[in-house]
Protein backbone atom coordinates (compact mmCIF):
# COMPACT_ATOMS: atom_id res chain seq x y z
CA UNK A 1 0.00 0.00 0.00
CA UNK A 2 1.14 3.14 -0.90
CA UNK A 3 1.82 6.09 1.66
CA UNK A 4 -0.50 9.06 2.04
CA UNK A 5 2.08 11.60 1.32
CA UNK A 6 3.59 8.94 -1.93
CA UNK A 7 -0.23 9.27 -3.16
CA UNK A 8 -0.47 13.48 -2.43
CA UNK A 9 2.66 13.61 -4.49
CA UNK A 10 1.53 12.02 -7.41
CA UNK A 11 -2.02 12.99 -7.84
CA UNK A 12 -2.12 16.56 -6.36
CA UNK A 13 0.77 18.22 -7.70
CA UNK A 14 -0.85 20.97 -9.67
CA UNK A 15 0.59 24.37 -9.88
CA UNK A 16 -0.63 27.44 -11.47
CA UNK A 17 1.03 26.94 -14.62
CA UNK A 18 0.30 23.26 -14.97
CA UNK A 19 -3.09 23.86 -14.21
CA UNK A 20 -3.22 26.95 -16.92
CA UNK A 21 -1.51 24.37 -19.30
CA UNK A 22 -4.38 21.27 -19.18
CA UNK A 23 -6.89 24.06 -19.66
CA UNK A 24 -5.37 25.18 -23.18
CA UNK A 25 -4.94 21.73 -24.21
CA UNK A 26 -8.71 21.12 -23.10
CA UNK A 27 -9.81 24.60 -25.10
CA UNK A 28 -7.68 23.03 -28.08
CA UNK A 29 -9.52 19.99 -28.41
CA UNK A 30 -12.35 21.16 -28.41
CA UNK A 31 -11.87 23.72 -31.14
CA UNK A 32 -10.44 20.58 -32.70
CA UNK A 33 -13.62 18.78 -32.42
CA UNK A 34 -15.50 21.66 -33.13
CA UNK A 35 -14.38 21.88 -36.52
CA UNK A 36 -14.04 18.50 -37.59
CA UNK A 37 -17.86 18.74 -36.56
CA UNK A 38 -17.87 21.74 -38.49
CA UNK A 39 -16.57 20.21 -41.78
CA UNK A 40 -18.72 17.16 -41.84
CA UNK A 41 -21.61 19.02 -41.65
CA UNK A 42 -20.40 20.99 -44.60
CA UNK A 43 -19.59 17.95 -46.66
CA UNK A 44 -23.50 16.40 -45.67
CA UNK A 45 -24.34 19.82 -47.39
CA UNK A 46 -22.60 19.56 -50.50
CA UNK A 47 -23.21 15.84 -51.25
CA UNK A 48 -27.03 17.01 -50.55
CA UNK A 49 -26.13 19.66 -53.20
CA UNK A 50 -24.72 17.50 -55.49
CA UNK A 51 -27.25 14.84 -55.34
CA UNK A 52 -29.78 17.06 -56.07
CA UNK A 53 -27.63 18.46 -58.99
CA UNK A 54 -27.31 15.27 -60.25
CA UNK A 55 -30.16 12.64 -59.70
CA UNK A 56 -33.31 15.26 -59.42
CA UNK A 57 -36.04 15.38 -60.75
CA UNK A 58 -36.24 11.33 -60.57
CA UNK A 59 -39.48 9.98 -61.36
CA UNK A 60 -40.13 7.29 -58.51
CA UNK A 61 -42.74 5.69 -60.05
CA UNK A 62 -46.34 7.17 -62.03
CA UNK A 63 -47.07 9.89 -59.55
CA UNK A 64 -43.97 10.59 -57.71
CA UNK A 65 -41.28 12.81 -58.67
CA UNK A 66 -38.18 13.46 -56.46
CA UNK A 67 -37.45 16.89 -56.54
CA UNK A 68 -34.42 18.03 -54.62
CA UNK A 69 -32.53 16.18 -51.39
CA UNK A 70 -31.68 19.40 -49.13
CA UNK A 71 -29.13 19.73 -45.95
CA UNK A 72 -30.82 21.79 -43.19
CA UNK A 73 -28.02 22.99 -41.17
CA UNK A 74 -29.67 25.21 -38.87
CA UNK A 75 -29.59 23.75 -35.85
CA UNK A 76 -32.17 20.80 -36.45
CA UNK A 77 -29.22 18.61 -38.73
CA UNK A 78 -31.84 17.19 -41.03
CA UNK A 79 -32.06 15.40 -44.33
CA UNK A 80 -34.91 16.55 -46.33
CA UNK A 81 -36.30 14.50 -49.01
CA UNK A 82 -38.50 16.47 -50.90
CA UNK A 83 -40.97 14.90 -53.64
CA UNK A 84 -43.53 16.27 -56.30
CA UNK A 85 -46.66 14.07 -56.23
CA UNK A 86 -49.49 14.09 -58.67
CA UNK A 87 -52.82 12.58 -57.27
CA UNK A 88 -56.44 12.81 -57.50
CA UNK A 89 -58.21 13.62 -54.93
CA UNK A 90 -59.71 9.95 -55.02
CA UNK A 91 -56.11 8.99 -54.59
CA UNK A 92 -55.21 11.98 -52.22
CA UNK A 93 -57.34 10.71 -49.60
CA UNK A 94 -56.30 7.04 -50.51
CA UNK A 95 -52.86 8.41 -49.57
CA UNK A 96 -53.70 10.08 -46.28
CA UNK A 97 -55.89 7.22 -45.35
CA UNK A 98 -52.54 4.84 -45.49
CA UNK A 99 -50.04 7.11 -43.95
CA UNK A 100 -49.67 4.68 -41.00
CA UNK A 101 -48.57 1.72 -43.01
CA UNK A 102 -46.09 4.26 -45.60
CA UNK A 103 -44.67 5.35 -42.55
CA UNK A 104 -43.68 2.31 -41.15
CA UNK A 105 -42.55 0.53 -44.63
CA UNK A 106 -40.31 3.72 -45.10
CA UNK A 107 -38.60 3.08 -41.45
CA UNK A 108 -38.36 -0.69 -42.40
CA UNK A 109 -36.39 1.05 -45.12
CA UNK A 110 -34.45 3.46 -44.28
CA UNK A 111 -33.30 0.90 -41.24
CA UNK A 112 -31.95 -1.41 -44.16
CA UNK A 113 -30.56 1.37 -46.42
CA UNK A 114 -26.76 0.86 -46.20
CA UNK A 115 -26.31 4.31 -48.48
CA UNK A 116 -27.39 6.38 -45.62
CA UNK A 117 -25.29 4.90 -43.39
CA UNK A 118 -22.56 8.27 -43.18
CA UNK A 119 -26.08 10.52 -42.08
CA UNK A 120 -27.49 8.12 -39.89
CA UNK A 121 -24.14 7.43 -38.08
CA UNK A 122 -23.97 11.06 -37.73
CA UNK A 123 -27.28 11.00 -35.93
CA UNK A 124 -29.15 13.28 -38.86
CA UNK A 125 -32.90 13.45 -38.78
CA UNK A 126 -34.18 12.29 -42.20
CA UNK A 127 -37.38 13.39 -43.40
CA UNK A 128 -39.50 12.89 -46.46
CA UNK A 129 -41.66 15.59 -47.76
CA UNK A 130 -44.50 15.03 -50.24
CA UNK A 131 -46.40 17.96 -51.94
CA UNK A 132 -48.82 18.42 -54.24
CA UNK A 133 -46.99 19.06 -57.63
CA UNK A 134 -50.80 21.04 -58.26
CA UNK A 135 -50.68 23.73 -55.44
CA UNK A 136 -46.96 22.77 -53.65
CA UNK A 137 -48.94 22.41 -50.54
CA UNK A 138 -47.62 19.55 -48.04
CA UNK A 139 -49.64 16.64 -48.41
CA UNK A 140 -47.51 14.46 -46.00
CA UNK A 141 -44.17 15.16 -44.00
CA UNK A 142 -42.29 11.79 -42.32
CA UNK A 143 -40.06 12.74 -40.31
CA UNK A 144 -37.28 9.81 -38.46
CA UNK A 145 -34.49 10.44 -35.76
CA UNK A 146 -31.72 8.57 -34.58
CA UNK A 147 -33.61 6.72 -31.57
CA UNK A 148 -36.22 5.19 -34.66
CA UNK A 149 -33.87 4.24 -37.35
CA UNK A 150 -31.08 2.46 -35.36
Amino acid sequence: MLHKSVCRNLFFQYTPSSVSRVFIILVLCSLCLASCQEKRLNRFEREAREFTMRNCPKQIDPVTTLDSLVFHNDGSLTYSYYYNVVLTEEQLQNFKSQITDIEERTLRALRANIDLRPIKDAGLIIEYIYLDAADGHQIAKLRYTKDQYQ
